[in-house]
């Protein structure tokens, strides 16, 4: 058996190996997770443009549809459907459709393409930002060091 002080000695010398060895592989490991931080901010800078614009929108998705009048006797009784344009959108957890006029058609559309624009941008900001919060705690996972020392011989 050593003495005490021979073992403390083993201890201190197998510590600092572990120490030089784990702080290496950090290191280079927090380094890239600060590289991935660094390219995500300017993602989210980008993000952070597109849904800064003044461009008006109106909220709900333009589409065709095709619908009987009800009368008995006109065409679309026998199957030939009307055309409408309508606005489409979720009011109150309900959907909700508005018939649109063909002079009304030209104006609206550009104004729901920048809705829909802006709505898939929130939605990258959202998973961009749940990204960077995951980053931000593996990097504080990485730079945590286990307190008290547990060495068994």
């Amino acid at each position: 058996m050593k003495p005490i002080s021979d073992r403390k000695l083993d201890f201190v010398l197998d510590f600092c190996v572990y120490s030089i060895i784990l702080h290496t592989d950090m290191s280079e490991h927090i380094s890239k997770i600060r590289q991935q931080l660094w390219l995500l901010y300017r993602a989210i800078a980008k993000t952070l443009r597109l849904l800064h614009t003044d461009a008006p929108m109106v909220q709900g998705s333009l589409y065709l549809m095709r619908r009987k009048c009800g009368k008995p006797t006109c065409r679309c009784a026998r199957g030939k459907l009307h055309p409408v344009w309508v606005l489409t959108r979720s009011e109150a957890g309900k959907r909700r459709l508005y018939a649109v006029p063909v002079a009304e058609l030209g104006k609206l559309r550009p104004l729901a393409r920048e809705y829909r624009k802006w709505h898939r941008a929130r939605a990258l900001l959202i998973k961009q930002c749940n990204r960077l919060a995951r980053l931000i705690d593996e990097l504080a996972d990485r730079r945590l060091v286990r307190w008290p020392y547990r060495h068994d011989k």
